[in-house]
C-alpha cells in the first residue's frame, strides 16, 4: 500500500498539472482520473461524467468515486489540489487493493453511514450514464435506504484501512434486517458514547470521530430521555464526526448551533448544514426560527 502511495505523490509531481488558473469541474475530474491510473496500472479508470469516476480493478470488482467534495475542498484551497487529490485516490487505491483480494463480506463488520440524498443521487446518476456493461444485468446500485428529505443511510463494510460501500449484489443477508444488524454492528464498535456541555446549553456527542452522524439512526439515545434539553431535541450534523445537539426551545442555542453547522459543513466528510427536530420518532428537518 505505500508503494502503491508513494507513486500515486510521484505521478502527481510529474503531471504537473498548471497552477496559473482554477481548475474546472472537468479539468479537475481528468486531473484525478489521469492519478488514479498511474497508481493503478492494472485497474480500468474512466471518467463517468464531472466529478465521477468508475474504476473496475483486475479482480473484476467495480467502484464508483464521487468527487463532489473533493472539488469543493480544492476550490477552498487551490494551492493544495495535488495533496487534495493524492487524499481522495489514495482511498480508491486501498479500496480497489481489498477489492482484489476478493475477500468475503463480512457482515459483521457492515455499518450505517449517512450520506447527503444529493450524494445518491450523483453516484446513481453517474453510474447510469456510464458504459453498460452487457454481461451485467441489471446493473448494480449503491445499497441505500431513505432516512430524511436531506440525508440517506448507505451501507458500508467497515475495513481496516478504508470504507467499502456496499452494492445491491452484495450478500448482506436478509435485507429486511440489514438496518438492524448495522446498527448493532456500530453499536458494538464504538467506544463509550460521551457528551459535554457548550455555550448556550448546546451538546457535543462524540464515539470515536468516525460515526458521530450515523447516531442519528440509534433511536434509544433520544427516545430515552437521558437527553435534557428545552423543548424538542435538535440536531446538527455538518460532518460525519459531529453531532451537536440542543432544545427547540433554546433560541440563543438554536441561532448558535445554525452558525456552528454553517462553519462546520465543509471539507471532504462535510454532510449537511441543516437541522433536524426529533419528532414522533424521526428526525426531520428543523425550519423554526
Amino acid at each position: 500500500m505505500k508503494f502503491l502511495l508513494s507513486i500515486l505523490t510521484l505521478c502527481l509531481l510529474l503531471i504537473g498539472f498548471a497552477r496559473a488558473e482554477t481548475l474546472t469541474p472537468q479539468a479537475f475530474t481528468d486531473a484525478a482520473a489521469a492519478a488514479a491510473r498511474a497508481a493503478m496500472p492494472s485497474a480500468q479508470v474512466t471518467v463517468a461524467g464531472n466529478l465521477h469516476l468508475e474504476t473496475r480493478s483486475a479482480g473484476g470488482e467495480q467502484i464508483t468515486t464521487d468527487l463532489h467534495n473533493a472539488y469543493e475542498t480544492y476550490l477552498r484551497a487551490p494551492e493544495r489540489r495535488d495533496e487534495v487529490i493524492r487524499a481522495y485516490i489514495g482511498v480508491l487505491v486501498e479500496s480497489v487493493t481489498f477489492g482484489d483480494a476478493k475477500t468475503a463480506l463480512d457482515r459483521t463488520r457492515i455499518v450505517p453511514v449517512l450520506k447527503p440524498q444529493r450524494w445518491v443521487d450523483s453516484a446513481r446518476q453517474a453510474q447510469s450514464s456510464a458504459k453498460a456493461d452487457t454481461k451485467v444485468d441489471p446493473k448494480p446500485e449503491i445499497l441505500t435506504d431513505l432516512f430524511n428529505s436531506e440525508l440517506a443511510i448507505v451501507y458500508a463494510e467497515d475495513r481496516p484501512q478504508s470504507l467499502r460501500y456496499l452494492m445491491t449484489t452484495d450478500d448482506v443477508g436478509d435485507r429486511a434486517q440489514l438496518r438492524d444488524l448495522a446498527l448493532g454492528n456500530l453499536n458494538r464498535m464504538l467506544p463509550k458514547i460521551e457528551m459535554r456541555q457548550g455555550a448556550d446549553h448546546i451538546f457535543l456527542i462524540e464515539a470515536g470521530g468516525n460515526y458521530e452522524a450515523s447516531l442519528l439512526l440509534a433511536d434509544g439515545i433520544w427516545s430515552s430521555g437521558q437527553i435534557a434539553v428545552d423543548g424538542d431535541i435538535v440536531a446538527a450534523v455538518p460532518d460525519r464526526s459531529a453531532l451537536l445537539v440542543t432544545g427547540s426551545r433554546n433560541r440563543d442555542g438554536v441561532a448558535r448551533l445554525r452558525k456552528m453547522a454553517a462553519e462546520l459543513a465543509i471539507g471532504p466528510y462535510a454532510l449537511t448544514p441543516s437541522l433536524f427536530v426529533y419528532r414522533d420518532g424521526k428526525f426531520v428537518k428543523f425550519d423554526s426560527d
